[in-house]
């Protein structure tokens, strides 16, 4: 088992990125928008999920542990297969997601690619008694990121976190992932993950964070 990578960015494309390993290049499908956020030539640790199928075997990748937890509970779900899944998290935050499942939303969940209205009813049967289990992702966000976007509603606390975790991946510490965070969240506010930890690492690259 592969719990996870961290190497080099050789190359990035769509859904997909190839890590060196010390010279060894992984080809790791992931969500649209982590694939997109990450830069060449950087460092960055990736969680993964190894699937194993008589056709081949294949390497799924995320920027988080809890995320990549996500990905196997989607998996767990009947007529929910990899690309699937990917697919589901590359559209929705996953507290978002979790939300939905819990509330029974189904016209949530069917707008999700690949979601019809008898898979959604299986993600809400087969998942809300799971959800229920694990914490609150928006509370877990504003703990992470000193509540940097409390006054911005759930989904952007949710992409705060993500942009401080993707940071932290990168070899950033947690308090200098936090503070470039609220900043660009003040300058110029937080768009997507790809966007937002771009503009994090500008400001990250300038001497002032360099201490």
């Amino acid at each position: 088992m592969i719990s996870f990578l961290r190497g080099e960015v050789a190359f990035t494309g769509p859904g997909y990125v190839v890590l060196d390993v010390h010279g060894v290049g992984y080809h790791v499908l992931m969500p649209d928008g982590a694939a997109a956020s990450l830069v060449h030539g950087v460092d960055v640790q990736v969680f993964t999920h190894l699937q194993v199928r008589e056709d081949g075997v294949s390497l799924y990748g995320f920027l988080s542990a809890e995320e990549r937890d996500w990905f196997g509970l989607l998996l767990r779900v009947s007529g929910v297969g990899p690309r699937s899944a990917l697919q589901i998290l590359s559209h929705i935050q996953w507290d978002a997601f979790a939300s939905a499942v819990l509330a029974q939303d189904s016209d949530v969940l069917c707008q999700l690619p690949g979601v019809g209205k008898k898979t959604a009813q299986r993600l809400i049967l087969e998942l809300r008694d799971k959800v229920r289990r694990i914490p609150h992702e928006v509370s877990q966000a504003q703990r992470v990121s000193g509540d940097v976007h409390s006054s911005a509603g759930g989904g952007s606390s949710a992409l705060a976190w993500q942009v401080v975790e993707a940071l932290v991946g990168l070899g950033y510490n947690e308090k200098q992932a936090t503070e470039v965070v609220r900043q660009v969240e003040a300058e110029i506010g937080l768009e997507d993950l790809g966007a937002s930890l771009r503009a994090c690492l500008k400001q990250l690259a300038k001497p002032v964070y360099l201490s």
